[in-house]
């Protein structure tokens, strides 16, 4: 027979297991957003790569593509069905990390809209991008995918002001002017702001929309960006690309 002492020892330890995964895969992703090089997320498009293959793909999906807040993003598919819906995060990667992997995340798939979420990864820890640098590198996905000559709607949502770093609203507000003076000379390109949807009376973030973080939006905030871009993708069945030329 096993002493409490001794069973309690054990269940200490059971217990102890899924926290101590938790940090060695939290730990994981941390050395890899401070890894500058792209090959940080090999591991997680050589598994959408293999899990694509029992998948059935779905025709023209609206593809959403990004860092860690496509990861959190949850209900979307709910939200367009009957439009099915692919998400594609890689850990806390940037725009640049994503077009680097193009033809795994992007062109592999055959996108009827293609959706990019910058994450807060752009201006903190894995990258210090300024505006312009931010924009080139959204330009850059954009035009890599129309070299294929394909023909898709772009939707491209600007950076998002948080609670935790305040310093960057500035500079939000510039990639979102100069993302919106980029979009006037591309009929097939969006830009949709959400950062009104997510502030305050006094134009500020507002907390109630994001995590105890100040940074990852909660399930109140990911319903604002849902409801943006299925009002974005409702008008542009009615009226293709008139959001852009009405500008």
């Amino acid at each position: 027979m096993y002493s409490w002492k001794a069973i309690r020892t054990i269940c200490a330890v059971l217990l102890l297991i899924p926290i101590i995964h938790l940090a060695y895969v939290v730990s994981q992703e941390m050395l890899a957003t401070l890894d500058a090089s792209p090959d940080a997320w090999a591991n997680e498009v050589r598994a959408y790569a293999e899990a694509d293959v029992a998948a059935e793909i779905p025709d023209k999906p609206v593809l959403v593509v990004g860092g860690r807040r496509v990861k959190l993003w949850k209900g979307l598919g709910n939200l367009l069905s009957p439009k099915p819906v692919l998400m594609r995060s890689l850990g806390d990667a940037t725009v640049n990390d994503i077009t680097h992997y193009y033809n795994e995340l992007v062109g592999y798939y055959q996108p009827g809209a293609l959706v990019v979420l910058p994450g807060n990864s752009e201006f903190h820890i894995r990258d210090n991008k300024s505006a312009e640098e931010l924009v080139t590198a959204i330009r850059r996905l954009v035009e890599l995918d129309e070299s294929y000559k394909v023909a898709r709607p772009y939707y491209i949502f600007t950076p998002i002001k948080t609670p935790l770093h305040p310093g960057d609203h500035a500079k939000i507000e510039e990639t979102t002017r100069l993302l919106q003076q980029w979009a006037m000379e591309k009929a097939q390109v969006e830009i949709l702001d959400p950062n009104v949807l997510l502030s305050n009376s006094n134009g500020e973030p507002n907390p109630d929309f994001f995590r105890m973080d100040g940074v990852n939006l909660n399930e109140q905030g990911y319903v604002r960006l849902s409801l943006l871009l299925q009002d974005h993708l409702a008008q542009a069945e009615t009226e293709p690309y008139a959001s852009n030329s009405a500008r």
